[in-house]
C-alpha cells in the first residue's frame, strides 16, 4: 500500500533516488558550491533537531542561503542491495516518499539518471516539480554506495502551471553495517524558489527526512513480509 504522511513535507521532497548510486557535488552557483574548507567549518554546525524511533535529524546554515540543510540518519534492516533498488525505481518513488504525486524515469545511462517529479504543494502554493540528475558510486573496499543528486532544471520542459526547482544538491548514504542491516544517511538542501518564505521552508525541513527514513524501512520491510 502506498505511504501517504499526513505531514506536509512537500517542501523538500527530492527524488533523488532513482539512479544506480552515489556521492555528490554542485559546481556552481554560490551557496551551491562550497570551498573544502567551508564545508569542513559547516561540519561543526550541525544541529540536532529531532531523535525519535531510532531516526536522527540534524540541520545546518548554508553559506550563501537562508535556507538550512537537512541530514537524516538511520539504520535499515535490509541489506545495501535492497535499498538501493528502491532508491533507484523512479516508477515507485511517489508511493512512498512525502507528498510527491508524480515521479518518472526521464533516462538513464550507466551509473547516471535524470528523473522527473511533482511536489504536491497545498492551496494556494504552486506545485513544484523538478528534474534531477542523479549519480551512483561504490567504494569497493568499504561496499559503501552514495547516490549524489543535484538540480538540472534544463533537462526537461516546463509547465506554465508548475514552478521548477533550480536549486538542490543532495546524497543518499548506504553504509553497510551487517548483511541485512545499513545505515542510511540522506543529506539535502532545497530552495523551491518561487517566493515561497524561507521561514516557511525552514519549518518544514525536519519532517521530509523523518517522513522519508520511517517510509522507506516501512516499505522495505513490507516487501520482506
Amino acid at each position: 500500500m502506498p505511504f501517504r504522511p499526513s505531514t506536509r513535507a512537500w517542501l523538500f521532497c527530492l527524488p533523488l533516488l532513482l539512479s544506480n548510486g552515489a556521492g555528490l557535488v554542485m559546481t556552481s552557483g554560490n551557496a551551491w558550491a562550497q570551498a573544502p574548507a567551508v564545508a569542513r567549518v559547516a561540519e561543526t554546525l550541525w544541529r540536532l533537531d529531532r531523535d525519535r524511533d531510532g531516526i536522527t535529524v540534524q540541520t545546518r546554515p548554508v553559506p550563501g542561503s537562508g535556507i538550512r540543510e537537512f541530514r537524516g540518519t538511520a539504520e535499515v534492516a535490509a541489506s545495501v542491495e535492497a535499498i538501493r533498488a528502491l532508491l533507484r525505481d523512479a516508477d515507485r518513488f511517489h508511493t512512498w516518499f512525502p507528498d510527491t504525486s508524480e515521479s518518472r524515469l526521464l533516462e538513464r545511462t550507466g551509473d547516471v539518471s535524470y528523473q522527473y517529479s511533482v511536489l504536491d504543494t497545498p492551496w494556494p502554493i504552486t506545485d513544484r516539480d523538478n528534474v534531477f540528475r542523479a549519480e551512483t558510486t561504490r567504494d569497493e573496499t568499504t561496499g559503501v554506495v552514495a547516490i549524489s543528486v543535484q538540480a538540472a532544471p534544463d533537462r526537461h520542459p516546463e509547465r506554465p502551471d508548475r514552478v521548477r526547482v533550480r536549486h538542490a544538491r543532495g546524497e543518499w548514504r548506504l553504509e553497510p553495517i551487517a548483511v541485512e542491516r545499513t545505515r542510511v544517511v540522506f543529506t539535502m538542501h532545497l530552495d523551491p524558489g518561487g517566493g515561497v518564505p524561507q521561514w516557511l521552508i525552514n519549518a518544514r525541513v525536519v519532517e521530509t527526512p523523518f517522513e522519508a527514513l520511517r517510509n522507506l524501512r516501512a516499505t522495505l520491510a513490507a516487501a520482506e513480509g
